[in-house]
């Protein structure tokens, strides 16, 4: 305030409202005493950074007024430093006016109690275009040292004095090898090793991946080798497709890609140089190279003409479901630009999704999931990861692309002309194993199977039974919203439409011996799974399970529901409400589409625990 020579009641203004300035610090168990704001007091708290560019950025400004920027041809001055946090760059065009504005740079930290390093500080001087190290500068009585001898690391970014990324791609290269091979060294379980890597290294490899010019070739290099270690401690085979790690197919695993966060990353970059609230940088029109495979500026030009699109022509029905279902999508021109930035980072990662699921079509046996209709994606989460046994992850991600070890695949990898075990069948493939096999369901393998997966069912429907006899709770939860946060949902879900409250619902299973159909409803020889009914409402659910290949769930709907529709309408003639629920879960536990919503909205969280 005295630099700047403020009037004498604004400094007693300021000074009275610092002078009883105090704080504390509560942690779990334990609170500090009242503690005095003085010098040195704020550092290491939240506030420290806050203070810190509040008092850094006066200092700024009274360097700022030495020299003027360097001039663009289109007229524009550039300022003469640019600051993060406590690092500083100086770019100017003579030797004299940067000696001149670090000679004033030194007397503002002296007269703040600062001390510039000259250790931790570089320089490089351009006479031409040519690198010209007889030009030093000094500060504080100290020679700062040249690019060209001492390399320096700022920010993720290497800086030398070739001013070029071309030695970043190595760095990043073996920085990435190294840390795959401490984590395989470990002697973690396998699925700890992937989550080590994905929440350690692979942010650690993000950053100098976006700041440098390093090629999209070499992210997909450092990703193929990433790939080689996850499929090892997953238990993989090599022949697995990327597109089964990363893709959004009917089996998402929580993995990401190098490839695509390196594009992701590099769009985020595009849009933050174009959409900067610095006037000089948007001004500057930066490039991003990324080499010649993929371009970021033409994706990020091509997202936007997509979204404009998309907005013209409106909301479309997606799939086989009614026009307007699902969530209202976000318009471009109703976007702010936070919402803009976030809706072409998702558009470009849906264009690179897109490529994956042209890879896997034509990919024949590991991309036969594009075939499955009616079967609803499962996505696999961390806490879903650590509840799968490791054995029974790899299973079900090999069997999901038909990479078993069945009789055709070995065949087809070692050339060995193998048959089934059990009917001998000459390079039988997984799905003769999984459900195709007489012999296996003659021997009651695939029964088994069955019973194991309407137990579980019976189970989930019978806490749903009971929960039916409680009545409904009055009580009105009052939610409380903290600053800042969002209101919550706490109203009770409701376990299934399936069972009415208070209706004295029955229900029968056909395991462990044979089911009976109620005789007060109708005489019949069919014997559902499942049968659920009430006296009292004159209703009755018939419900039935099977377990075929995820490619045949919709013909096996189609044909139970064919089976027990005379049963049904016998039910109907005698006065009581029937209703069909063919249920239909995939050998490979996935489950069926939106048929069978009602039954699955209380089945579908306990899949895991038995498939």
């Amino acid at each position: 305030m005295e630099f700047f020579h403020m009037p004498i009641c604004v400094k007693n203004l300021v000074a009275q409202y610092f002078s009883d300035l105090q704080m504390c610090f509560s942690l779990q168990d334990f609170t500090t005493g009242w503690q005095q704001l003085e010098v040195g007091i704020a550092m290491g708290c939240a506030i420290s950074p806050i203070l810190f560019v509040a008092a850094f950025e006066t200092i700024l400004i009274g360097a700022r007024q030495m020299v003027g920027g360097i001039k663009l041809p289109t007229g524009q001055r550039l300022p003469p430093l640019r600051s993060y946090m406590d690092d500083v760059t100086s770019l100017l065009q003579t030797a004299a006016c940067t000696s001149r504005l670090l000679k004033r740079m030194d007397e503002l930290m002296l007269w703040a109690r600062m001390k510039i390093k000259p250790s931790k500080s570089r320089s490089l001087s351009l006479r031409r275009g040519v690198r010209n190290d007889s030009t030093i500068f000094v500060v504080g009585g100290e020679r700062i040292p040249l690019l060209s001898e001492q390399p320096i690391k700022s920010l993720g970014r290497q800086y030398t004095a070739e001013l070029s990324d071309k030695q970043m791609g190595r760095i990043v290269m073996k920085q990435l090898s190294d840390g795959l091979t401490r984590i395989d060294q470990s002697q973690l379980p396998g699925k700890y090793k992937v989550w080590c890597y994905q929440f350690t290294l692979y942010r650690r490899v993000m950053w100098p991946l976006k700041m440098s010019e390093i090629p999209s070739s070499t992210a997909s290099k450092m990703d193929g080798k990433a790939n080689s270690f996850i499929r090892k401690w997953l238990g993989l085979p090599r022949c697995l497709s990327e597109t089964g790690l990363f893709g959004r197919n009917t089996l998402q695993l929580p993995l990401q890609s190098i490839s695509l966060g390196y594009m992701q990353e590099k769009t985020r970059l595009v849009l933050e140089l174009r959409e900067s609230t610095d006037q000089s940088v948007r001004n500057a029109n930066a490039k991003v190279p990324t080499g010649h495979k993929w371009n970021a500026q033409t994706e990020v030009d091509q997202a936007d003409g997509r979204l404009q699109h998309r907005e013209i022509v409106g909301r479309v029905q997606a799939g086989r479901a009614g026009l307007g279902w699902g969530e209202a999508p976000r318009f471009w021109s109703k976007a702010n630009r936070k919402e803009r930035k976030e809706m072409v980072v998702a558009e470009v990662t849906r264009m690179e999704e897109d490529r994956y699921k042209i890879k896997a079509v034509s990919q024949g046996r590991q991309g036969s999931w594009t075939t499955w209709e009616g079967v609803v994606n499962r996505n696999i989460s961390w806490s879903d990861l650590w509840k799968i046994p490791q054995a029974r992850l790899s299973f079900l991600i090999r069997s999901t692309y038909d990479t078993l070890p069945c009789p055709r695949n070995l065949h087809q990898w070692f050339g060995n002309e193998e048959c089934c075990s059990l009917c001998n069948a000459p390079n039988a493939s997984l799905q003769h194993i999984l459900s195709g096999c007489k012999i296996a369901l003659s021997q009651g393998h695939y029964r088994w199977r069955h019973d194991q997966v309407l137990r579980k069912l019976a189970e989930v429907l019978e806490v749903c039974r009971q929960g039916s006899k409680e009545p409904p709770s009055a009580e009105d939860h009052t939610s409380f919203v903290s600053e800042g946060g969002v209101r919550r949902n706490t109203r009770p879900t409701e376990t299934s439409r399936l069972f009415s409250p208070n209706q004295e619902w029955n229900m029968r299973v056909d395991l462990d011996r044979q089911l009976r159909f109620p005789t007060e409803i109708t005489t019949t020889s069919l014997r559902p799974d499942i049968v659920v009914w009430s006296t009292k409402a004159r209703s009755v659910h018939l419900i039935e399970l099977t377990v075929p290949q995820e490619g045949g769930i919709e013909a096996a709907f189609e044909r139970k529901k064919a089976k027990y529709s005379e049963l049904a309408a016998e039910c109907r003639e005698a006065g009581w409400k029937a209703t069909i629920y063919p249920v239909e879960v995939g050998c490979r536990g996935f489950l069926a589409g939106l048929e069978n919503e009602i039954i699955f909205q209380s089945f579908r969280s306990e899949r895991n625990r038995y498939i």
